[in-house]
């Protein structure tokens, strides 16, 4: 059939509230003081930030985020973000995990024209960045879905407005993030947020909210706690502010990596925080439950008539729950599409469809489209979903064919929305300043794994999603394969790698994926290919891919995946230097200072990684009847594992006897390990090919995997402070400290002087932080370093620990060199 034509349709637009205007007005006078060099870019940048522009990876352009609560936009307002995209930005909009819409490569001129294009609408850009509560998310299917326990739609409308401009919510010590879901599949996430809300009703027929707090994913990962089991409605407003105030109360203001609620949390126990919050809700007032009710703010979203109701609980939509159900080979491309994208809703003779945007992108003109059919097939309303996509709700059940036709002329007809092959990918090296690796380009090349529509039903159910830094803008944490992007330097060059997450859900019980192993992105695709396989090999009866890798678990996985994780050297295969679509040699962009922490954590991560490498070079080379070839890769593997633990005190010893005889005074002697793998020296020493027989290797290899996987222990009970537990007392003395130099130049307020000239990055910084761990707090040290990184890393990165850094100069008659001075802070 040919669709009808679309029609070209007015915006219409409101008067700008006068408070509203003169709020864009001050960001314009500010951001053309700074375009005229009068102001300074420190200053603007949290000011900028506020109002929900992020400066790009890329100079002299913004990012534009329009907030967009619980994902609720009309097709009027779609229309108008269309063609502010294409007026100042670069003709796309990005959906997001958040449900926001983002406009790339804007000039900060044109940015108060479009806040004011926005604000016409009844749009804003307010608080969709910084330190302030985010987009309030909520399911796209609220209000339709035949699961829900009700419409959660008008309180995220409410609570989101409510905290929009709120004096409280203006300068927390870090972003805050709500998210309200309907039902028990939990589609919101909520247990990843700092405050999570799920729908409820108890055995009297009262609705509520089960409300958990303190979740979040980043650099150190949380599921949230329960907070309240039942929280009534008339006590929603005060619940959520309540926690609000005791997170910008106690919230470290200092550490912009410890600022998150989650690291209160983890500071006071969940018992004295949930203290803190009872004491914060009777301070604001509400220590009764006697407070006025809620007052909604209704969302209108009534459907349009139907000529002839279908009749309730048949629908011609209908699937079986996951999107897989049907027989993929026998299918038109229409019926694959309502397979995947159409959902039957609870109101009998209605249906939801997704439109499948890859990765979040759709064009200004395909957004003028869609408002366009929004109109034609349903009320004019759509919503943005957190896995980057859009729905059209309340489509006649007759018109979906019709529906699908139009969306086909220009390109949005895609299959499998919202199923495994719609990867989840966050932007990436291709605007993002802190992007690491091309997430997106990743996701196209998986598109072979996980061909759209066709995805085989045993892998229902399953959800792929890769961030380009360990920052988790795609929730990489919390899917069951997750990736999120590092470079990892091999002699002259860095290649591009993911570090991969299996395991992790909010279904059910959440769980946090766990680490897996990191694959250069080069063999990514391949590796996952073979999980799928040894998954498909492995598996126990009706048992899928989520329950198969907490079944199996991390180790064997691991195992498997080892092959995986080799990069050629440069000169044998220069592809694994390259990034996915990348024309120039990988490189790790200048990320900026005081990254030196998580330097030393990679470099115990690599060691560990080596080991596994080692070993599994080992077990090939037995089973292969190369026994002394065996026990040598046996002995390097311990060798690897050992020099990991060492970069704990600072070290990197640069023989294999200098490396045993340090590990056992100060890992073994401690009791991080077992007893058993003291005196390596002797135990290990040189496991030359004197013995060649298989028993002899396997007892070698053994050995060596033991040590590996204790190894292994230590560091995953070790956090960013670098401290590794001992399971034992202390049986050695202490290590002595190291010797203090003497020099001509005097030393500021007669501090000792530690001289690292010569001492790269980040050991550097890990031999600076055990000196001070054997001070007192007040007490001051010297510490001399090079120019280059150590000089813009260190300081930094002992500021961010929280000592003060009191002197940054030049050493006399050595500009490639420098003094700091820094005063040690107590705990």
């Amino acid at each position: 059939m040919t669709p009808q034509r679309l029609k070209t349709v007015d915006i219409k637009t409101v008067p700008i509230p006068p408070s509203i205007a003169e709020e864009i007005e001050t960001f314009e006078a500010e951001a053309m003081r700074l375009i005229a060099g009068d102001g300074s870019s420190d200053l603007f940048r949290p000011f900028r930030l506020q109002h929900g522009i992020y400066g790009q990876r890329q100079p002299g352009v913004q990012m534009v985020r329009i907030k967009i609560p619980f994902g609720g936009i009309s097709a009027n307002q779609l229309r108008q973000v269309a063609e502010l995209a294409d007026r100042y930005a670069t003709g796309v909009g990005h959906v997001t995990t958040r449900q926001d819409i983002q406009l790339h490569f804007v000039e900060l001129k044109d940015v108060p024209a479009i806040m004011r294009g926005l604000a016409e609408v009844g749009l804003t850009t307010r608080e969709a960045c910084a330190n302030t509560v985010r987009n309030v998310t909520a399911c796209h299917l609220a209000g339709v879905c035949r699961g829900e326990v009700f419409d959660v739609t008008p309180y995220a409308k409410t609570i989101a407005y409510h905290l929009l401009r709120n004096p409280l919510n203006q300068s927390l010590p870090r972003k805050f993030k709500i998210a309200f879901s309907g039902c028990a599949h939990d589609c919101a996430l909520t247990p990843i947020h700092d405050v999570g809300l799920l729908a409820v009703k108890r055995a009297d027929g009262a609705i509520g909210f089960r409300m958990v707090a303190g979740g979040g994913l980043g650099s150190a990962p949380r599921v949230a706690q329960l907070l309240r089991e039942f929280t009534p409605m008339d006590e929603l407003i005060p619940s959520i502010e309540a926690v609000i105030k005791v997170f910008d109360t106690l919230g470290n203001r200092k550490n912009r990596n410890k600022a998150r609620l989650k690291f209160v949390i983890d500071k006071l126990g969940f018992e004295e925080f949930k203290r803190r919050w009872e004491a914060a809700y009777a301070s604001m007032g509400h220590s009764l439950p006697k407070d006025e009710g809620i007052r909604l703010l209704q969302h209108q979203d009534e459907p349009t008539a139907l000529i002839m109701p279908a009749k309730n609980g048949s629908s011609p939509a209908a699937t079986n729950g996951n999107g897989h159900a049907g027989h993929i080979g026998s299918e038109t491309p229409f019926q694959m599409w309502k397979r995947t994208n159409v959902v039957p809703q609870k109101q009998a003779g209605y249906a939801t469809a997704a439109i499948k945007l890859f990765m979040g992108d759709i064009t200004s003109e395909q957004l003028l489209v869609v408002a366009d059919l929004a109109e034609r097939y349903s009320n004019g309303n759509l919503r943005t979903t957190i896995n980057q996509n859009l729905v059209i709700r309340w489509i006649p059940e007759s018109q979906v064919e019709a529906l699908y036709d139009d969306l086909s002329l220009h390109g949005l007809a895609d299959p499998g929305a919202e199923l495994v092959e719609d990867i989840i990918a966050c932007p990436g090296t291709d605007t993002c300043g802190l992007g690491i690796t091309s997430s997106k380009g990743l996701a196209r090349a998986l598109a072979e794994v996980f061909p759209a529509g066709r995805v085989p039903e045993d892998l229902a159910g399953v959800d792929v999603k890769i961030s380009g830094c360990h920052n988790a803008c795609a929730q990489h944490h919390i899917s069951t394969i997750g990736l999120h992007g590092v470079g990892k330097r091999l002699g002259n060059h860095v290649a591009p790698h993911y570090e991969l997450h299996l395991g992790g859900s909010v279904n059910g019980t959440p769980r946090i994926g766990q680490m897996t192993v990191k694959l250069p992105a080069k063999a990514v695709p391949a590796a996952l290919t073979h999980l799928i396989d040894v998954y498909r090999r492995d598996r126990l009866a009706n048992e899928g891919l989520p329950g198969f890798i907490v079944r199996v678990g991390k180790n064997k996985l691991k195992d498997e995946l080892i092959p995986y994780t080799i990069v050629p050297a440069y000169e044998d295969d220069p592809t694994y230097y390259y990034d996915w679509e990348g024309e120039e040699e990988f490189i790790l962009e200048d990320l900026g200072p005081g990254e030196c922490a998580g330097g030393a954590l990679e470099m115990i991560e690599n060691g560990i990684l080596e080991a596994d490498q080692e070993l599994y070079q080992a077990k090939l080379l037995v089973d292969n009847h190369q026994y002394s070839v065996s026990v040598n890769k046996s002995y390097r593997a311990v060798l690897a594992a050992a020099k990991a633990l060492l970069v704990t005190e600072g070290l990197e010893p640069s023989t294999d006897s200098e490396t045993f005889i340090e590990f056992d005074s100060r890992i073994a002697q401690k009791g991080t390990v077992s007893p058993i793998y003291r005196n390596l020296n002797q135990t290990v020493g040189d496991l030359g090919p004197k013995e060649t027989t298989e028993q002899s290797a396997r007892e070698k290899m053994a050995f060596a995997k033991g040590f590996v996987d204790a190894c292994r222990a230590a560091t995953e009970q070790m956090g960013k402070d670098l401290k590794l537990a001992p399971v034992q007392e202390v049986q050695a003395p202490a290590p002595p400290a190291p010797a203090e130099v003497t020099t001509a130049v005097p030393a500021q307020a007669g501090a000792p002087v530690y001289d690292l000239r010569g001492v790269a990055c980040p050991l550097n910084y890990v031999k600076t932080k055990l000196k001070l761990e054997m001070m007192d707090a007040g007490e001051q040290l010297e510490v001399w370093l090079d120019a280059g990184e150590p000089i813009k890393n260190v300081p930094m990165s002992l500021k961010n620990d929280g000592h003060k850094v009191l002197l940054q100069e030049a050493l006399e008659s050595e500009a490639s060199h420098y003094r700091v001075l820094v005063e040690k802070v107590g705990e």
